[in-house]
C-alpha cells in the first residue's frame, strides 16, 4: 500500500489505456477505437451553469448542429472562438413619457458571428428592464418608471452564445405625466388644466384644454358669407366646443370656408372633436403661447402662435362682429365677421 501511494505521488499524471502518460498532461487517454466524450447538454442548460470556471468546456447539442463551447473567464465561445457574444449596442438615447421612457439604440457592428436575437434596456436606478426581440436597431419602451425621477439607461444585446457588455449610459431623463401644461397629449399641447368652477372640471380627475400644434388658417372669415346671429355669446372656459357646434348648426355643414367649421374639420392626432376656442379660452392660449410653441415645435408644429397674427374666437359680439385676439400683444377686440383672421383649433380632454 505504501509503495502504491508513493507511485501516485511521484506520477502527477493519470493514464487510461497507457502505462506512460505524457508528462505535460494530467490525464492521458490512449485509444484507437474510441474518443473522449465531454459533458453534453442543450444550449439552455449551458447558459444556466452558475459561475462557470475559466476553461470549462461542454458540448452543446442543439446549437448550430452541435458545437464545442468553452468559457474563457469572461464569455462563452465556440471552441474555435469564431462565435462569441455580440458587441455592445451604441447610440443609446432616452425619451421620457408618462411613467415610461423610450430607449433608442443602434445595433452593434459585431454580432459575435451569431445572429442577435434580442436587446434589453435597463434603468438606473431601479434596474427596471424591457426586452425587444429582433436583430436590428430599434426602440425599447421601459414601463413602470416613477414620474419626476431621473433615470439613465444601458442596453445589452443577446445572441445564442450569450449577452454583450452593457452599452454606454444614455442621457438622463425624467418621466412625467403629459396631462399637464406643456405636455404633448391628445394630438396637441396641453395649455390649461380645468379648475373647480370651470365647465369640464371633475373632482379627482385631470381634464383640460389642448391646442393644435399648427394654425389651420392664416386668413379665413368668421362667417360663411351671410350675416346671421348665432347666439354664441358664451365667453368662459369650457364653452368653445358648444359655441362651435352652434355656429355650424346655424351656418351650415360646409366647414372649410369659415373659422368654426375649419376648426372642427381639423383632425390632428386622429381626433375629430376640435373646436374654435371661446374668448376666454383664446386668451389662455395667449398667456401660454411660449409653452404651446415650444412643445409644438418639438412635435412637428409648423407655425408659431407668437406672431402678429390675429386669431378668431368662437364668441360672437353681435350679428356683424365676433371677438378676436392679437396673439402677440394679447389685446382682444370685436371685428367684422367679414374680415380674414387666423384659426388655431382647440380640443378638451
Amino acid at each position: 500500500m505504501a509503495s502504491l501511494l508513493v507511485t501516485f505521488t511521484a506520477y502527477a499524471q493519470v493514464g487510461i489505456n497507457t502505462a506512460s502518460p505524457d508528462a505535460s498532461a494530467a490525464l492521458d487517454i490512449t485509444s484507437t477505437t474510441g474518443g473522449f466524450l465531454m459533458p453534453r447538454m442543450t444550449n439552455a442548460e449551458r447558459q444556466a451553469i452558475s459561475n462557470p470556471a475559466a476553461g470549462l468546456q461542454v458540448f452543446v447539442t442543439d446549437f448550430d448542429g452541435g458545437r464545442f463551447m468553452f468559457y474563457d473567464g469572461t464569455a462563452w465561445g465556440t471552441l474555435s472562438f469564431a462565435e462569441t457574444r455580440p458587441g455592445a449596442p451604441t447610440g443609446v438615447a432616452a425619451t421620457p413619457g408618462n411613467t415610461e421612457a423610450i430607449i433608442s439604440f443602434t445595433a452593434p457592428s459585431n454580432d459575435g458571428g451569431s445572429v442577435i436575437i434580442s436587446y434589453t434596456a435597463t434603468s438606473s436606478p431601479g434596474d427596471i428592464s424591457a426586452t425587444l426581440s429582433q436583430a436590428e436597431s430599434g426602440d425599447i419602451t421601459v414601463t413602470g418608471l416613477t414620474n419626476d425621477t431621473a433615470y439613465t439607461f444601458t442596453v445589452t444585446a443577446t445572441n445564442a452564445i450569450g449577452t454583450s457588455a452593457a452599452s454606454a449610459v444614455s442621457n438622463s431623463v425624467e418621466p412625467a405625466s403629459q396631462q399637464q401644461v406643456g405636455g404633448f397629449y391628445g394630438g396637441g399641447v396641453v395649455f390649461y388644466i380645468f379648475q373647480e368652477g370651470d365647465a369640464g372640471y371633475v373632482a379627482g380627475e385631470t381634464h383640460g384644454l389642448i391646442a393644435a400644434v399648427e394654425d389651420q388658417s392664416l386668413g379665413i372669415q368668421w362667417y360663411n358669407g351671410s350675416y346671421e346671429t348665432t347666439g354664441t355669446v358664451a365667453t368662459t372656459i369650457g364653452t368653445g366646443s358648444a359655441n362651435t357646434d352652434t355656429i355650424i348648426s346655424v351656418q351650415g355643414e360646409t366647414q372649410t370656408d369659415y373659422a368654426a367649421g375649419l376648426a372642427r374639420a381639423y383632425n390632428g392626432g386622429g381626433y375629430n372633436d376640435w373646436f374654435l376656442p371661446s374668448k376666454d379660452e383664446l386668451n389662455l392660449m395667449h398667456q401660454n403661447a411660449s409653452t404651446i410653441n415650444a412643445t409644438a415645435a418639438a412635435n412637428g408644429g409648423s407655425s408659431s402662435f407668437t406672431t402678429m397674427n390675429i386669431y378668431w374666437s368662437s364668441t360672437e359680439y353681435n350679428m356683424f362682429n365676433a371677438w378676436m385676439q392679437y396673439a402677440y400683444q394679447g389685446d382682444q377686440f370685436f371685428s367684422s365677421k367679414f374680415n380674414s383672421n387666423s384659426v388655431r383649433a382647440v380640443r378638451a380632454f
